[in-house]
């Protein structure tokens, strides 16, 4: 049952996020150029039915206000993941820093990177970055694949009280809603997003059935004493 959740989330955020509403504004008002989250919802009122209209300019800055507020949110999870696995690290190796002070550490290259305005130069980084998930994806399964105790060892459902728990993890993991946009404005053929064997489909397909089996075999290896994030479960002998 908690498999079948996180296929229907993924599934529901491709099909919205399919909604091409800049397109159509694009070729409603002739502009050069796709149209971005703000200024979509914006040309959307103010080319829509005219009791609308006039919440225009309010809707554009509603948009960005919440998408601010949404992105900071995920920021701050990444932080706090990366300077608790740092510390966990550095802590084997007898130097021990409090965790602000890792965050701290980090925040400088990170607001760097945040200064990059043109995706296509993110690239590099983004490709030595995923080289470096994959080895961690595999590091993680072959630790989590050892001793694996019995199915029904483990409960199928947990208790209704998890489940805002669980909706708020699967949105964050699967939600990346703002990138939307600007992925498609940086692709050389903005169309092939979308399309059937597209980036948004191939991407998604693969990332929800890596965190299915990555959810799966990590919960039946730790059970209700997994931590929040899996990677401090791993054993620190072994870094």
């Amino acid at each position: 049952i908690p498999s079948a959740r996180t296929l229907v989330l993924p599934t529901n955020s491709v099909f919205l996020s399919q909604i091409n509403s800049a397109w159509a504004l694009k070729a409603r008002t002739g502009a050069d150029c796709l149209p971005t989250f703000a200024d979509t919802l914006e040309l959307s009122f103010k080319t829509g039915p005219a009791k609308f209209q006039r919440f225009s300019r309010g809707i554009r800055m509603c948009v960005n206000t919440f998408l601010c507020i949404t992105q900071m949110g995920f920021c701050c999870v990444y932080f706090v993941f990366i300077a608790e696995n740092m510390k966990q690290v550095m802590d084997v190796y007898n130097v021990t820093l409090d965790v602000h002070l890792h965050m701290f550490i980090i925040l400088l290259p990170i607001l760097l990177s945040c200064w990059v305005r043109n995706l296509k130069y993110l690239v590099p980084i983004s490709l030595g970055a995923n080289a470096l998930l994959a080895v961690g994806v595999a590091c993680t399964l072959y630790f989590i694949t050892s001793d694996l105790p019995s199915v029904s060892s483990r409960n199928y459902v947990s208790s209704w009280s998890q489940f805002p728990l669980f909706f708020g993890t699967t949105i964050y993991a699967f939600e990346g809603i703002s990138l939307v946009l600007p992925v498609q404005h940086q692709m050389k053929k903005p169309r092939q997003f979308a399309a059937p064997l597209g980036v948004l489909n191939v991407g998604m397909s693969f990332t929800t059935l890596l965190f299915i089996c990555m959810g799966f075999l990590s919960y039946l290896k730790y059970g209700n004493d997994i931590k929040g994030s899996l990677t401090l479960n791993l054993p620190e002998s072994d870094v």
